[in-house]
Protein backbone atom coordinates (compact mmCIF):
# COMPACT_ATOMS: atom_id res chain seq x y z
CA UNK A 1 0.00 0.00 0.00
CA UNK A 2 1.41 3.14 -1.09
CA UNK A 3 0.89 6.32 0.93
CA UNK A 4 -0.58 9.43 -0.44
CA UNK A 5 2.08 12.33 -0.62
CA UNK A 6 0.52 14.80 -1.73
CA UNK A 7 0.03 17.97 0.46
CA UNK A 8 -3.32 17.91 1.81
CA UNK A 9 -4.90 21.64 2.03
CA UNK A 10 -6.43 23.14 4.77
CA UNK A 11 -9.46 24.85 4.52
CA UNK A 12 -8.90 28.37 6.03
CA UNK A 13 -12.43 30.05 7.09
CA UNK A 14 -12.65 33.32 6.97
CA UNK A 15 -13.46 35.50 9.88
CA UNK A 16 -17.14 37.07 9.24
CA UNK A 17 -17.02 40.36 8.96
CA UNK A 18 -18.22 43.31 11.16
CA UNK A 19 -21.73 44.03 10.55
CA UNK A 20 -22.84 48.22 9.74
CA UNK A 21 -23.79 48.56 13.27
CA UNK A 22 -20.72 46.72 14.78
CA UNK A 23 -18.30 48.70 12.79
CA UNK A 24 -20.86 51.92 13.59
CA UNK A 25 -19.92 51.40 17.27
CA UNK A 26 -15.83 50.50 16.97
CA UNK A 27 -16.21 54.15 14.82
CA UNK A 28 -17.64 55.92 17.88
CA UNK A 29 -15.40 54.09 19.83
CA UNK A 30 -12.46 55.19 18.28
CA UNK A 31 -13.62 58.35 17.96
CA UNK A 32 -13.98 59.45 21.70
CA UNK A 33 -16.04 62.28 21.82
CA UNK A 34 -19.02 60.02 23.75
CA UNK A 35 -18.01 59.26 27.72
CA UNK A 36 -18.39 55.49 27.31
CA UNK A 37 -18.81 52.20 25.37
CA UNK A 38 -22.27 52.39 27.27
CA UNK A 39 -23.28 55.80 25.35
CA UNK A 40 -21.59 54.28 22.06
CA UNK A 41 -23.70 51.26 22.06
CA UNK A 42 -26.93 53.66 22.89
CA UNK A 43 -26.37 56.11 19.88
CA UNK A 44 -25.37 53.44 17.49
CA UNK A 45 -28.16 51.03 18.16
CA UNK A 46 -30.85 53.92 18.64
CA UNK A 47 -31.89 52.89 22.49
CA UNK A 48 -34.79 54.80 24.40
CA UNK A 49 -33.99 56.35 27.17
CA UNK A 50 -35.79 56.39 30.27
CA UNK A 51 -38.70 58.85 31.44
CA UNK A 52 -36.03 60.31 33.58
CA UNK A 53 -33.44 60.58 30.46
CA UNK A 54 -31.19 58.12 31.32
CA UNK A 55 -29.74 55.49 29.03
CA UNK A 56 -31.68 51.83 30.30
CA UNK A 57 -29.75 49.24 32.62
CA UNK A 58 -29.48 46.86 30.35
CA UNK A 59 -27.48 48.66 27.79
CA UNK A 60 -24.46 48.17 30.25
CA UNK A 61 -24.26 44.19 29.45
CA UNK A 62 -25.02 44.56 25.91
CA UNK A 63 -22.46 47.02 25.13
CA UNK A 64 -20.45 45.61 27.86
CA UNK A 65 -21.06 41.94 25.73
CA UNK A 66 -20.32 43.84 22.57
CA UNK A 67 -16.98 45.78 23.83
CA UNK A 68 -15.41 42.22 24.73
CA UNK A 69 -16.18 40.55 21.65
CA UNK A 70 -12.91 39.22 20.77
CA UNK A 71 -13.79 40.87 17.10
CA UNK A 72 -14.83 43.89 18.61
CA UNK A 73 -11.75 44.35 20.34
CA UNK A 74 -9.34 43.74 17.68
CA UNK A 75 -11.10 46.40 15.21
CA UNK A 76 -10.85 48.82 17.91
CA UNK A 77 -7.40 47.92 18.95
CA UNK A 78 -6.53 48.18 15.27
CA UNK A 79 -8.66 51.29 14.62
CA UNK A 80 -6.80 53.70 17.27
CA UNK A 81 -3.68 52.52 16.10
CA UNK A 82 -4.09 53.64 12.59
CA UNK A 83 -5.41 56.89 13.97
CA UNK A 84 -2.43 56.99 16.11
CA UNK A 85 -0.07 56.63 13.51
CA UNK A 86 -1.74 59.12 11.06
CA UNK A 87 -1.88 61.71 14.09
CA UNK A 88 1.95 61.24 14.24
CA UNK A 89 1.86 61.53 10.29
CA UNK A 90 0.01 64.54 10.27
CA UNK A 91 2.53 66.68 13.11
CA UNK A 92 5.24 65.64 11.51
CA UNK A 93 4.00 66.69 8.00
CA UNK A 94 3.05 70.18 10.06
CA UNK A 95 6.49 70.31 11.54
CA UNK A 96 8.23 69.96 8.26
CA UNK A 97 5.85 72.45 6.68
CA UNK A 98 6.74 74.99 9.55
CA UNK A 99 10.64 74.27 9.29
CA UNK A 100 10.57 75.17 5.42
CA UNK A 101 8.33 78.37 5.91
CA UNK A 102 11.43 79.66 8.69
CA UNK A 103 13.83 78.20 6.29
CA UNK A 104 11.71 80.69 3.39
CA UNK A 105 11.53 83.76 5.63
CA UNK A 106 15.00 83.31 6.96
CA UNK A 107 16.25 83.95 3.44
CA UNK A 108 13.69 85.92 1.85
CA UNK A 109 12.08 88.11 4.81
CA UNK A 110 12.91 91.45 6.53
CA UNK A 111 16.20 92.24 8.73
CA UNK A 112 13.84 91.55 11.76
CA UNK A 113 11.90 88.06 10.32
CA UNK A 114 15.35 86.93 9.36
CA UNK A 115 16.84 87.35 12.59
CA UNK A 116 13.41 85.57 14.16
CA UNK A 117 13.40 82.91 11.58
CA UNK A 118 16.62 82.02 12.30
CA UNK A 119 16.01 82.44 16.26
CA UNK A 120 13.20 80.07 16.05
CA UNK A 121 14.91 77.46 13.71
CA UNK A 122 17.98 77.07 15.88
CA UNK A 123 15.35 76.45 18.82
CA UNK A 124 13.98 73.88 16.74
CA UNK A 125 17.69 71.72 16.66
CA UNK A 126 17.94 72.71 20.67
CA UNK A 127 20.72 75.62 19.55
CA UNK A 128 20.14 77.66 21.95
CA UNK A 129 19.69 75.50 24.94
CA UNK A 130 20.13 76.77 28.56
CA UNK A 131 20.05 73.75 30.69
CA UNK A 132 22.98 71.94 31.51
CA UNK A 133 22.91 68.64 32.48
CA UNK A 134 25.97 67.09 34.38
CA UNK A 135 26.15 63.55 35.50
CA UNK A 136 28.25 62.74 38.69
CA UNK A 137 29.72 59.11 38.78
CA UNK A 138 30.05 57.89 42.15
CA UNK A 139 31.48 54.55 42.86
CA UNK A 140 29.28 52.07 44.28
CA UNK A 141 31.12 50.84 47.39
CA UNK A 142 30.95 54.78 48.03
CA UNK A 143 27.14 55.12 47.82
CA UNK A 144 26.67 52.45 49.79
CA UNK A 145 28.93 53.63 53.03
CA UNK A 146 27.31 57.07 52.18
CA UNK A 147 23.92 55.24 53.12
CA UNK A 148 24.90 52.94 55.50
CA UNK A 149 26.53 56.10 57.87
CA UNK A 150 22.91 58.04 57.30
CA UNK A 151 21.50 55.21 58.75
CA UNK A 152 23.43 55.07 61.23
CA UNK A 153 22.81 58.58 62.52
CA UNK A 154 18.85 58.48 62.08
CA UNK A 155 18.98 54.92 63.90
CA UNK A 156 21.23 56.44 67.04
CA UNK A 157 18.77 59.59 66.58
CA UNK A 158 15.64 57.96 68.16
Amino acid sequence: MKKDKTPKLEVVKKEPELTIKQRQFVNEIVKGKLGSYKEAYAKVYDVTLTKQGKIPKWVEVEASRLYCNPKIALSIQKAIERKEVSSVASSLRLKNYVIEKLYQESTTGSDASRVRSLELLGKTIGLFSDVVETKEARPSDEIQSELEERLAELLASK
